[in-house]
């Protein structure tokens, strides 16, 4: 909600119009084995995408972070290292990225999540 309000926010006064971001799912990755009674996880970040970007915000520090983007055949399109202690927010531009599905994935410690969103 946080992460919405300044997305949108920015593009009202960076552009005069209003685009949406949509929220991108993460999950472990690997994926742990169902368990019926596991309860669900939170994790100390989201990720949004909208037409011009893609945007990582850590809502509480966990030390150095890669953010890697793969396109459908599994290329990377984007490879950043963070140092969550200092920055919170990372955008990463998609204006040259094509028309498809990419791969989130971002790791952090033995944290390892990933999640797939649509370009348009």
């Amino acid at each position: 909600m946080k992460t919405s309000f300044f997305i949108i926010t920015f593009l009202i006064f960076s552009s005069g119009t209003i685009a949406f971001a949509t929220n991108i799912d993460l999950r472990k990755d690997p994926p742990p084995p169902p368990i019926p009674t596991a309860p669900v996880m939170e994790f100390p970040l989201s990720a949004t995408i909208d037409d011009s970007q893609l945007e990582v915000y850590f809502d509480s520090p966990v030390g150095d972070a890669t953010i890697t983007v793969y396109d459908a055949n599994n290329n990377i399109v984007s490879l950043e290292t963070v140092d969550t202690d200092s920055i919170s927010d990372v955008f990463i531009s998609t204006d040259s990225w094509t028309i498809g599905t990419y791969t989130l994935k971002i790791s952090y410690g033995t944290t390892r999540l990933t999640g797939e969103f649509q370009t348009e």
